[in-house]
């Protein structure tokens, strides 16, 4: 019995610093039909306050691109910064996205956040087009015919 005891607190130790990380995921939709968007590329900022200070060993951020899924997953830094910036670059002549959130950490943890999307967009969404705690979601909108004929001239 003392030996199962031993294996059980062994087991504990070496799996609470995967417990402690908080994983976030990055989810970015079609708000035409609801389809991910593979391959779409992702910056995260870690924000520190000035209560936290600064870690020693401080990433300030990451890139990462979305899979076949449309998402994006990386684990929060501990200490956990005070705030997070989460931005999706998409190909800007095929997509319009107000992709940018600022936001508190704890607020991603606790309940997720979905990027700025307009109303008649979040109505046509399918259930899994609301965000789930430990997840950002972006939705990007296709541009029409003409706006990619346009394009052009309008980048320069």
């Amino acid at each position: 019995m003392s030996s199962l005891r031993c294996l059980a607190a062994f087991l504990l130790l070496a799996l609470a610093p995967l417990c402690l990380a908080q994983a976030v995921t990055i989810r970015v939709l079609n708000s035409r039909d609801g389809h991910p968007l593979a391959r779409q590329s992702v910056s995260v900022s870690f924000l520190y306050g000035h209560k936290e200070g600064t870690p020693p060993k401080h990433d300030s951020g990451l890139t990462l691109e979305t899979d076949a899924n449309g998402e994006a997953r990386f684990t929060i830094p501990d200490p956990a910064p005070a705030h997070l910036a989460a931005q999706v670059r998409p190909d800007w002549s095929r997509w319009r996205c107000s992709c940018f959130v600022l936001t508190d950490t704890q607020i991603i943890v606790q309940k997720g956040v979905a990027g700025p999307f307009p109303t008649d967009v979040a109505k046509k969404l399918p259930a899994s087009g609301t965000p789930r705690p430990g997840e950002i979601l972006f939705v990007a909108t296709p541009l029409s015919f003409l706006e990619r004929i346009f394009y052009p001239l309008l980048k320069e």
